[in-house]
């Protein structure tokens, strides 16, 4: 089951990446104007309707990696302005992946990954996919 759902995201993010946009009238963020600067990529909005993450998966080979990120901050329910997630090593130019994951299991921290796919799971968008988007920051 968790390879689907890691299949399933990975499949999601790839047709995201060359649609261009991930449509949700309840999940934002905003890639357009992303910015890196002193080792965290920051984006000047995001919009989530539950507590939870923005997440930062790197590219390689033209594909995201996962379910491993390289890079998260909480979020709460709402628009928040400048958030800043930390990614060693992040670089202006570098192609990267967006998304957003939901805090499923109360405890307040991000679970999601190779050991568990199971909670603190993507957002989605209206046709089930997850919410992704691909981006370079500038």
């Amino acid at each position: 089951m968790n390879k689907t759902l890691i299949a399933a995201a990975g499949m999601a993010i790839a047709v995201t990446a060359f649609s261009g946009a991930a449509k949700a009238d309840h999940l934002n963020i905003d890639v357009k104007a992303a910015t890196v600067k002193d080792g965290a990529i920051m984006f000047p909005s995001v919009r989530i309707d539950k507590d939870g993450y923005v997440v930062i998966h790197a590219v390689v080979d033209g594909k995201p990696v996962l379910p491993e990120s390289i890079g998260h901050t909480a979020v709460k329910a709402g628009t928040t302005s400048n958030v800043m997630v930390k990614v060693p090593g992040a670089k202006a130019g570098t192609d990267y992946v967006a998304m957003i994951h939901y805090e499923t299991n109360g405890n307040a921290t991000y679970d999601f990954g190779k050991a568990s796919t199971t909670v603190d799971t993507p957002g989605m968008k209206p046709d089930n996919t997850p919410y992704a988007l691909s981006f370079k920051a500038n």
